[in-house]
């Protein structure tokens, strides 16, 4: 089915991290024209099926050509090449999604032109199957410095002291999409096992990305290490996709777009994570639902923000059916309970920033962030949980673990519900709520 949208900027909610590698092969003088937000507008997306991606041939093979990791067959090469002179459209990159078996370029529509009737155009032409405009995601997120505000009350609203001593998420690997993330924070050493970074040609920075820092530590912030904060799931592990970058130096607010958020989730599928996390939101992307419902068909639980402003075309991924959507509890009436979704703590949560730092952080992103480490807190101890198990114990322990101050997801009732059907460990691991002797928390300036 073609389709195609002509949404331009769009909101998101968080972010992920980097590293060298990628299975497509790109003119580094064009990739500031592919990464540049100021002309997104002009760039468009095409895709069409290629059964010869992911079908290595013998090295003598004339039509088959290895560039790197990039695995291009030439007929795909000569269809995006005579598709660039057939609509006077400039090609910048072409690369495989290999997890469904798509060709995709990206063009530039010259200035003059209209984007629209050439995306009108496109879709009309037989040897295209998907056409889309460069969509553009941002983050959108709250700092709050009161250093003194109930440290980690979100834990103590979720009782993550009473879940640890049955599972920390050991074994369970979440792959996040977001910034960039601090890998020498005191919390996070040793706690991200892959990084990559789809977003080097514009923001070759890692470790100062703020947004993809403050999601890693609401996921796996280390316990018992005499400093700081704990993460929900402190024993599970993180691979870093790297998609969106700083909307402006040192902000916490990123942005992200088709091209690399397609790449980061192609990758993540290849990883073999259990749990994907995309703390962000924008418009319905149809190359992103491709990957992401291939995602969804391998049984990864898909973990997304959702904005809460009832807005469709701006709530995607979240929008998307089978994924897991997460909103930030604000303070409201008690027993209100959202539908088609479910409410985590996203307002005031202390968590990690660059530099060994932490701050309060509000968002849906947080609370996005938040459910993914109880996802991986269930599936340490039920590792093939579908998503229909899933969805249905957040939603039985969102209702249960409801009362007059909380309204929100109770990590001790979601996991108290499965032990009920499957044997859960019941010898208590040590482990101390507050703050160590001797220790003191940092906090980022104003």
């Amino acid at each position: 089915m073609k389709s195609y949208l002509l949404l331009p900027l769009i909101l998101l909610l968080t972010i992920s991290a980097p590293s060298e590698g990628g299975d497509f092969n790109l003119d580094a003088a064009q990739l500031p024209t592919v990464l540049n937000p100021a002309i997104a507008d002009h760039l468009l997306l095409i895709g069409f099926p290629d059964q010869s991606i992911n079908r290595v041939q013998a090295a003598s093979s004339t039509a088959y050509r290895r560039r790197g990791g990039y695995k291009s067959s030439g007929w795909s090469q000569r269809v995006t090449q005579q598709i660039a002179e057939d609509y006077h459209i400039q090609k910048l990159i072409e690369w495989p999604m290999s997890e469904v078996g798509v060709h995709c370029a990206i063009y530039q529509v010259p200035a003059d032109a209209s984007v629209p009737e050439t995306m009108q155009r496109l879709s009309q032409d037989t040897r295209v199957s998907i056409v889309q405009n460069m969509h553009l995601f941002k983050t959108k997120t709250h700092q709050y410095n009161d250093p003194y505000f109930k440290l980690q009350a979100n834990l103590h609203q979720m009782q993550i002291d009473r879940v640890h001593d049955k599972t920390t998420g050991r074994n369970i690997t979440i792959a996040m999409i977001d910034t960039g993330v601090d890998l020498t924070h005191p919390e996070l050493l040793d706690q991200i096992t892959q990084n990559e970074n789809f977003a080097a040609g514009i923001s070759p920075d890692f470790s100062n990305d703020k947004h993809g820092t403050a999601v890693a530590g609401i996921m796996v912030a280390r316990k018992d290490n005499g400093t700081g904060i704990i993460g929900i799931a402190p024993d599970a592990k993180l691979i870093a996709l790297k998609a969106c970058w700083p909307h402006q130096i040192d902000s916490i607010e990123a942005v992200c777009n088709s091209f690399t958020l397609a790449l980061a989730v192609n990758t993540a599928i290849q990883t073999g994570a259990k749990i994907l996390n995309m703390s962000l939101a924008g418009p319905q992307d149809a190359f992103l639902e491709l990957l992401l419902n291939k995602a969804i068909e391998k049984g990864v639980i898909v973990i997304a923000a959702d904005t809460g402003l009832g807005k469709k075309d701006e709530n995607f991924p979240a929008s998307l059916e089978n994924v897991i959507s997460v909103q930030s509890l604000r303070q409201r009436d008690p027993g209100i309970k959202l539908i088609q979704t479910i409410a985590a703590p996203g307002e005031k949560i202390l968590t990690t920033l660059p530099h060994g730092t932490y701050d309060f952080i509000s968002g849906s992103s947080i609370a996005a962030a938040e459910v993914s480490g109880l996802v991986a807190l269930l599936m340490e101890l039920k590792s093939d949980l579908t998503f229909v198990e899933v969805r249905s114990i957040l939603q039985k322990s969102e209702l249960l673990g409801a009362n007059e101050s909380f309204s929100g997801i109770n990590a001790n009732t979601a996991v108290t519900a499965l032990c009920e059907t499957i044997t859960c460990p019941q010898e208590a691991l040590s482990f101390a709520w507050g703050k160590s002797p001797g220790v003191e928390i940092r906090f980022s300036a104003p």
